[in-house]
């Protein structure tokens, strides 16, 4: 039985890792999915017009037979900034900032999915009167900016102005 030397050795293992690694990489997918998390947002702008004399605004999401409700009771200073929401533990996060332009914008932290999203507002305005209830069913939206097998963020906007509530 005849011996191969050192240099043969490395030739071998060279031409299997070859002919190996292809066929390795063709099994799974191609892609990789980057290490980020994507934050699915509910996002409601208020207009100036309607955040003008908006004293205090209850908001409530609910899909697939869950509900959460927010409440914000202090929309009456002028000034842009950011706007304190009392969040429960458990809830939803949610921020909203009151614009330059006067107007209001709630982005609300929430796991949604595409199924439809019911988003229903109240309040009052600044002489302690109710603004009404307004109602609107929206068509969230998935994006799946690494692939579909990555996931990815799902939004959902509405816009609240002076006469109610509507997808945006």
């Amino acid at each position: 039985m005849r011996r191969f030397g050192p240099a043969c050795r490395v030739c071998a293992v060279l031409g299997a890792l070859a002919i190996g690694a292809p066929l390795l990489l063709s099994c799974g997918s191609a892609s990789v999915c980057p290490a980020v998390g994507y934050i699915s947002l509910v996002s409601l702008h208020i207009t100036a017009e309607r955040a003008a004399n908006l004293a205090a605004l209850v908001i409530e999401l609910c899909q697939d037979g869950a509900c959460h409700s927010f409440s914000a009771n202090a929309l009456t200073p002028l000034t842009p900034g950011p706007i304190p929401l009392p969040n429960s533990p458990g809830a939803p996060q949610s921020v909203s900032l009151r614009m330059a332009d006067g107007s209001i914008d709630v982005r609300i932290e929430a796991g949604i999915n595409d199924h439809p999203l019911d988003l229903t507002t109240s309040g009052t305005n600044t002489s302690g009167w109710s603004i009404g209830m307004s109602h609107v069913r929206l068509k969230p939206t998935a994006t799946y900016p690494d692939g579909r097998d990555c996931g990815g963020p799902t939004t959902a906007v509405a816009t609240l102005d002076a006469l109610g509530l509507r997808a945006s």
